[in-house]
C-alpha cells in the first residue's frame, strides 16, 4: 500500500513520531535514516514527511536552541501539545509510545 501523503497527523503518529525524535541526535534526522524509513512504513508515511514531521519537533527543543540550532519554522498545534503532555514525562511517554507502536504494527501487519 503506498503512502497517504495527503491526511493530517494523528495525535497516536504525533505521540510514536516524538518518542522516536527522543531517541535520535538533530543530525540523524533524514528520510534515508533506516529508523526513519522503518516508522514512516509503519505508519503509511513516507520517510520524507517522518522526517519533517521530527524537524518540526526540533524547533520546540529548548536543547537545540541553546545551540542555536533551530528545527522545521512551521509546524502544528498537535506537535505542541505532544510536546508539552510528553517533554517533563519520559516514562508516560515510553508506555504510550510504544503501546501504541504495538498496535499501529500489529494493524498494519493484520490488513
Amino acid at each position: 500500500m503506498a503512502p497517504n501523503t495527503n491526511r493530517l497527523w494523528t495525535r497516536d503518529e504525533l505521540i510514536v513520531a516524538f518518542n522516536l525524535y527522543c531517541k535520535l541526535e538533530f543530525g540523524q534526522i533524514d528520510q534515508n535514516n533506516p529508523a526513519i524509513v522503518a516508522l514512516a512504513n509503519v505508519l503509511g508515511r513516507t520517510p520524507g514527511s517522518l522526517s519533517w514531521k521530527l524537524a518540526n519537533f526540533a524547533r520546540l527543543d529548548p536543547s537545540l536552541q541553546s545551540r542555536g540550532i533551530k528545527g522545521a519554522s512551521h509546524g502544528s498545534k498537535g506537535e505542541v501539545e505532544v510536546w508539552e503532555e510528553f517533554n517533563d514525562n519520559w516514562d508516560a511517554l515510553a508506555f504510550e509510545s510504544e503501546r501504541l507502536l504495538a498496535n499501529l504494527t500489529h494493524r498494519r501487519w493484520n490488513n
